[in-house]
């Protein structure tokens, strides 16, 4: 199966098309109408993802995984995870990758998302390292531009601090491994910046520090910027869901059959990158198009199921240091199916 990629205009475009040709269309299963036969090819619309955390998506589809379950995956070109989530709820797409964290955050505000498969995890075999070896084993770190004159984790209170995102899973994490060593976090000048312009601001030194993935955190580590903390590795329980691909609850109980089929190919694809981790690391640098070899990636870790009792964890933690006011039912996070 070949990755069919769309812009969020053509998908746009196409919606258009198809409401003028049809005022009455039948029903699909989008919509909560028949489910789709075994035989059946379901297609999904899926949203792109260029960091390492969504490899099993791409190596499933080449891999044949998605084929075998008679999914056909339509890669979705949309920027960032606030547009996912629009994406999702206009209809637009049907899977969106989100943070766990992001995830906590959307349900208190009373979105109706859930996460239907894991995508990446905290690597078990992280546990109990330096900073230096555990960096090994995750795709994310915090980054010091060498202009800021920060050398540890006590040089970021008052620091302007690029993430990916407000209120989620960059900033909860970094947030929670400062309180943790005593560190003042009211001062941080938090800002939402993508990853590419993190590390050019970085570089140029008008930025203190930026939350990087792979493979924009290899980008800086090649550039001789200093890693000062790995906010996942410190913060999550071993082998915890940091990632999920997403679904709005109503497309997840009008779609079983799609959301099952999905869980059980990128659950295969999960395990066949764990297993093959230097092919899924060549893959990884070949889709991004860096230069270095598989020993130079992090030895990063898909999940092929949920553990509730860890995102309690996670949850209760960013409760205990102010990040979120008050815990939620973290069941309702996740897809029935997928627990």
């Amino acid at each position: 199966m070949k990755i069919r990629k769309i812009g969020l205009a053509g998908l746009a475009a196409i919606a258009a098309v198809t409401l003028a040709a049809c005022s009455s269309p039948a029903p699909s299963p989008s919509d909560g109408g028949d489910q789709p036969a075994a035989d059946e090819v379901i297609t999904l619309r899926v949203q792109a993802q260029p960091s390492i955390s969504a490899e099993p998506l791409y190596l499933g589809i080449e891999q044949g995984f998605f084929e075998e379950e008679g999914i056909e995956i339509e890669i979705v070109d949309i920027p960032d995870a606030a547009a996912g989530f629009a994406a999702i709820q206009s209809d637009q797409l049907d899977l969106a990758f989100a943070t766990a964290i992001s995830v906590m955050q959307a349900t208190r505000q009373n979105l109706p998302l859930v996460m239907v498969a894991p995508s990446d995890g905290l690597n078990p075999a992280s546990e109990g390292l330096p900073v230096e070896e555990a960096r090994n084993y995750t795709s994310v770190g915090l980054y010091v531009s060498q202009q800021s004159g920060i050398t540890d984790i006590s040089g970021l209170a008052g620091a302007s601090i690029a993430v990916p995102d407000l209120k989620s899973q960059a900033d909860g994490t970094i947030t929670s491994v400062l309180h943790e060593a005593g560190i003042e976090t009211d001062g941080i000048q938090w800002q939402s910046l993508g990853f590419v312009p993190s590390v050019a601001a970085l570089k140029d030194g008008t930025l203190d520090a930026a939350f990087l993935v792979a493979p924009f955190s290899i980008e800086a580590d090649q550039a001789g910027l200093k890693r000062v903390m790995n906010p996942s590795v410190e913060f999550f329980p071993p082998g915890t869901v940091t990632s999920a691909w997403i679904g709005t609850e109503s497309w997840v109980e009008n779609n079983p059959e799609a959301v099952a089929r999905f869980q059980r190919a990128i659950a295969k694809s999960a395990a066949w990158a764990n297993e093959n981790l230097t092919a899924t690391q060549e893959h990884a640098i070949e889709r991004s198009g860096l230069t270095m070899t598989a020993d130079e990636m992090p030895k990063s870790y898909w999940p092929t199921e949920f553990n509730l009792d860890d995102l309690r964890t996670v949850d209760e933690k960013l409760v205990a240091i102010g990040f979120f006011e008050s815990p939620i039912d973290v069941d309702k996070l996740v897809a029935s199916s997928a627990g």
